[in-house]
Order: structure tokens, then C-alpha cells, then sequence
């Protein structure tokens, strides 16, 4: 009995154009999504950061009468323990 929710970037368009074109080394086609910011709301603010999610997401498992929820991240430039 297991469960996984997963999820990674997509290619978002902020009319900031960058000589960087994020390859994702985990997964080899995300992008069936295609999404506009609208800079002046959050990037040029500083609201917000870049930043490139390879993968993350939840593993849920049932062991006996335990559940058991992992938290699994790769993420471009960051780290967490």
C-alpha cells in the first residue's frame, strides 16, 4: 500500500529571457505545461525567487497499522537535510 504525489517544474515565461535553459536531470519531458508570470507582480519585486524544482514530492506508505510520510526534494542550487 503505497502512494506517491510528485511533482517538478515547468516552463513558466516571465518575459525575462535568460541565456540559462533549466534541463531537468531526473525527469526527461516536463514540459507538457506552459504558464505566464507576470514579473512586475512578483519577480522584479522580490517577492519571489527563481527557482528549479527537478523533483519533489510525498511518499505514502502503509506499514501495518502505521502511516508513514516521506518528504523527497531535488532541487536546482538548494539544499535541505
Amino acid at each position: 500500500d503505497k502512494a506517491i504525489i510528485a511533482m517538478t517544474s515547468v516552463d513558466i515565461f516571465d518575459a525575462n529571457p535568460s541565456s540559462k535553459d533549466p534541463k531537468n536531470p531526473i525527469v526527461k519531458k516536463a514540459d507538457s505545461f506552459c504558464g505566464f508570470v507576470n514579473p512586475e507582480d512578483y519577480i522584479l519585486c522580490k517577492e519571489y525567487k527563481k527557482i528549479y524544482v527537478n523533483l519533489a514530492g510525498y511518499l505514502i506508505e502503509k506499514k501495518g497499522d502505521d502511516l508513514e510520510i516521506t518528504y523527497i526534494e531535488s532541487i536546482n542550487g538548494y539544499s535541505t537535510i
